[in-house]
């Protein structure tokens, strides 16, 4: 009862705001009917009134969608009166713009009674992960009640008190005294007869049951599912992006990298200006050797955040302290670095540092969005993912920049990387995008 309340104020909102806007613009009453009724028809197939417990860029995305097919529709429709056309359509950009900020902001201000009441049976990291997902996004109206603790418990990652953790013989109880409406199985490494075993204790139980799958390197959000007469089976084929796509995203880069190279002039008298009041009188940038597209060593740039020599101070102190030697092993960076200098420390924290490879952007080495551009030694730690990553161009920023950037850990920043390949559209640049200006604005970590 409460979603059917929810998506007819949506309805009701919507219809108000789009009447309003077609009396501004002065459109005729039965053009507006009319054009009023392609619009909810289309946006009402994509699923905008139907309250599901996604993201907002899936909203953004299927909206987006709407929004096109409505401007096609219209066009056919009102050949007779193409001199309302921009009009029109111009509405329905108000009407997508609308459809995302009313959607969002009534989530938002809705959310305790229209969250569902969710447990996450499983401790690990990806079961963390979705907790905290659900913490943050909150269009997603899933409120996380807590987690069933499993054999694999990550203590570091629960240790902020930010959601109960309930013994496994509790869950029945659990279940009935929170009102839980979903649960979401995420059981680090579980067999089948593990989940099944789950499965059988919560069927009929709750609502929603979901399930988090231990996923490889050979799926994709792409994957397709098969009923091969009754079987179900996942194709892991990965189509290749269209020459259209690529072409857009090489002017997006373009169109980037002259805008970062004009913002590169101001910026780097700042870093000579603060260099030399620092006493630094090095050279302000270095370039360095990486791996590129298809395997091909590049250059790139950065401003120099690190003391003269610190490639030979690296190694003095891995040799004289092998704390600092696994540490780097692992991680591929110092958490305390003491190479780095006073204005890198600045220009790390903001993510200045990266400014530079805008000039590689440009060349065409790099793209806007892509893989991190891995040094020449890491190509034996990125193992199996090797081959995949350099099937694209290395980028400014990337997956692991706008999901944790410095706080993930060298394997993770490789499958993170894997998944942008194999995943790889517009939609998820943009994303990734933002992500990482809100990640940087923020300053969770450094690129």
């Amino acid at each position: 009862m409460k979603k059917f309340f929810y998506s007819f104020l949506l309805f009701l909102i919507e219809v108000l705001l789009f009447y309003m806007i077609s009396i501004v613009l002065k459109i005729p009453t039965d053009l507006m009917c009319r054009i009023g009724l392609i619009w909810f028809i289309v946006i009402l197939i994509f699923k905008h009134y139907k309250i599901e417990s996604t993201l907002v860029w899936d909203e953004i995305r299927s909206d987006a969608k709407a929004f096109i097919y409505y401007s096609m529709i219209s066009f056919a429709f009102l050949y007779p009166q193409l001199q309302f056309y921009l009009k029109v359509v111009g509405i329905g950009f108000f009407m997508f713009c609308v459809s995302v900020f009313v959607n969002r902001f009534l989530r938002i201000l809705l959310r305790d009674f229209l969250a569902r009441k969710t447990l996450i049976i499983g401790t690990g990291e990806g079961a963390y992960r979705i907790g905290k997902i659900s913490h943050h996004n909150r269009f997603a109206l899933t409120k996380v009640v807590g987690f069933i603790k499993d054999d694999d418990v990550n203590e570091d990652l629960y240790n902020d008190d930010l959601f109960d953790i309930f013994e496994y013989e509790l869950l029945d109880n659990i279940i009935e005294e929170k009102e839980i409406e979903q649960v979401i199985i995420a059981v680090s490494h579980a067999d089948q007869a593990k989940i099944d075993e789950i499965s059988k204790k919560i069927f009929n139980k709750v609502e929603i049951i979901k399930i988090l799958p231990e996923l490889n390197f050979t799926m994709a959000f792409n994957s397709e599912i098969i009923d091969f007469d009754g079987e179900l089976l996942i194709s892991t084929s990965r189509g290749k992006s269209s020459a259209i796509k690529r072409k857009l995203k090489r002017i997006i880069d373009i169109s980037a990298g002259i805008c970062g190279c004009l913002l590169l002039l101001p910026l780097t008298l700042w870093v000579i200006v603060m260099n030399k009041k620092n006493g630094d009188t090095g050279p302000i940038f270095f370039k360095q050797e990486r791996i590129g597209y298809r395997g091909k060593s590049i250059y790139i740039y950065k401003y120099r955040s690190m003391v003269l020599g610190a490639e030979e101070i690296l190694e003095e102190l891995m040799e004289n302290d092998s704390t600092i030697k696994e540490e780097y092993l692992t991680h591929k960076k110092l958490a305390q670095d003491p190479r780095i200098t006073k204005v890198g420390q600045f220009l790390r924290k903001t993510s200045l540092d990266e400014f530079p490879q805008f000039i590689n952007i440009l060349k065409g080495e790099m793209s806007l969005v892509g893989p991190r551009p891995y040094l020449l030694r890491e190509k034996e730690d990125m193992d199996i993912y090797y081959e995949s990553i350099i099937k694209c161009k290395p980028g400014l920023t990337g997956m692991w920049q706008a999901n944790g950037r410095s706080n993930v850990g060298f394997k993770d920043r490789c499958k993170l990387d894997d998944y942008y390949h194999r995943n790889w559209t517009l939609g998820l640049d943009l994303i990734i995008i933002y992500k990482t200006i809100k990640s940087v604005f923020y300053g969770k970590g450094a690129l």
